[in-house]
């Protein structure tokens, strides 16, 4: 292997381990590394991005189900809406694409990671608390509000369905400001969502993109290394940040490495670099 593809399998690896306990999933980062790093045209990275997004939900679901972080009952009303989403986000990635050229996914990722990172800030400067106390009970939740989360969670998958990226940020973010819910609570729940929502991005890439062969030529048989050790990597950072580590620790490398991700797509798309 060479040295690319080290750092990249080092990156994805702390990715997974670090931010899985934010409900992140860290789709705002594999994408650009798989893009960047590793070489694999846009197209490609969103499919890797959603497979690996689809691992480390399924670790950072279990583990959050395990300590009775999630709120299932409010999170199966978003599931049907997120999976309309992921069709309509790879539709819409696939004609873009086609039509306009890749430039167009990796500027509306630059706008997706500038809102991730203005959120970001707002919550560590104390601008923007959200969750801070008990939240809102599930018999506790109108349907004016249902209705409102559902559309929410339809964004959410066509965000996930167009750029391999975002559904877990922003879903976790829709949890927190709709049920005022306690990070654990937001994160455990959008992981439940994610990893139902996922798969179907999944398979509409393969079926209108068709880059499962170009990823299986790519990967091989690793395709199943991978598939055992990055829920288990996720389900390990998951745990541990549960009873070990405040989340707002954890939020500042992921907003520097957000950051960064942001800074080379803005370099490609004026062409700098």
């Amino acid at each position: 292997m060479n040295l690319e593809i080290i750092l990249a399998i080092f990156l994805i690896m702390a990715t997974a381990f670090l931010f899985s306990p934010l409900g992140l999933g860290g789709g705002v980062l594999y994408m650009p590394i798989l893009h960047y790093i590793v070489g694999w045209d846009i197209s490609l990275a969103v499919l890797g991005s959603l497979m690996l997004i689809l691992m480390v939900s399924l670790g950072s679901r279990i583990a959050h189900m395990k300590g009775g972080y999630a709120v299932i009952e409010i999170g199966r009303s978003g599931v049907l809406p997120a999976l309309l989403g992921a069709v309509f986000g790879t539709l819409a990635s696939y004609f873009l694409i086609i039509f306009l050229g890749d430039f167009t996914i990796k500027i509306a990722a630059s706008v997706l990671l500038v809102w991730v990172i203005i959120r970001t800030l707002k919550q560590l400067s104390g601008e923007k608390k959200l969750g801070d106390n008990e939240g809102m009970a599930p018999d506790q939740v109108t349907k004016e509000i249902l209705n409102k989360y559902r559309i929410l969670c339809f964004i959410g998958g066509m965000t996930s369905g167009a750029l391999g990226m975002g559904s877990g940020m922003l879903l976790v973010t829709f949890h927190r400001t709709l049920f005022s819910w306690r990070p654990h609570y937001a994160a455990g729940t959008s992981a439940h969502i994610v990893m139902m929502m996922v798969p179907v991005g999944i398979i509409s890439h393969l079926l209108i993109d068709g880059t499962g062969g170009e990823l299986w030529r790519i990967m091989g048989y690793s395709i199943f290394i991978i598939a055992i050790m990055m829920p288990l990597i996720s389900w390990l950072g998951s745990r541990m940040a549960i009873k070990l580590i405040p989340q707002r620790l954890l939020t500042y490398p992921f907003l520097l490495a957000v950051i960064g991700s942001l800074i080379r797509y803005i370099l490609d798309i004026f062409g700098i670099i």
